[in-house]
């Protein structure tokens, strides 16, 4: 999974949000990443000077792949039959019904984002999208810690693709707070 959707060059962070490119303060966004991840500062900094140029990809791109991630979840969802079958994911404290439930929520709360990236990505996008977009991470990282994403995904690997979002986060807030 990708981490970022900003380039870094010298300090400056350049985001491109509905067709205009946002010259962010690299400080800023270690700022708003370190309130968002209760890291340090110096924990922010080296998270972030670790994401390579691999990592970054378009808004569109990212967009895409959370609706293609979001319906597969949604498909593997209707093919859940709590009825006839026992998942080794159910316990004590996960019924069928219930992880059913948050798995669906996953799968669209994916898509909504993949959604509001997709927005951001094009000509005519806000502050409003990009108000909505962050809005949509805090949404999807909340289902990554239901019980099921986290029983399923493993806890280290749910915890990594939260940062990841809350570093997209840390950039839309920026480039939104230097509008």
């Amino acid at each position: 999974m990708s981490k970022g959707i900003g380039k870094v060059v010298a300090g400056i962070i350049t985001v491109v949000i509905g067709g205009t490119a946002f010259a962010i303060s690299k400080t800023d966004v270690i700022k708003n990443f370190s309130e968002e991840t209760g890291m340090t500062q110096q924990e922010a900094q080296q998270y972030i000077e670790a994401i390579s140029e691999e990592e970054l990809i378009s808004l569109d791109q990212l967009g895409e792949d959370h609706i293609t991630d979001g319906q597969d979840a949604l498909n593997l969802a209707s093919e859940i039959d709590c009825v006839k079958y026992q998942y080794e994911w159910e316990s004590d404290t996960l019924s069928c019904e219930e992880g059913l439930a948050q798995y669906i929520e996953f799968g669209e709360s994916s898509i909504a984002l993949g959604e509001s990236y997709k927005v951001l990505g094009s000509d005519s996008a806000s502050n409003a999208d990009i108000e909505a977009a962050i809005r949509q991470i805090d949404r999807f990282n909340e289902c990554l810690r239901s019980e099921i994403i986290v029983t399923l995904m493993g806890q280290a690997n749910a915890d990594e693709v939260i940062k990841s979002n809350l570093y997209n986060k840390a950039l839309l807030q920026t480039a939104l707070e230097s509008n």
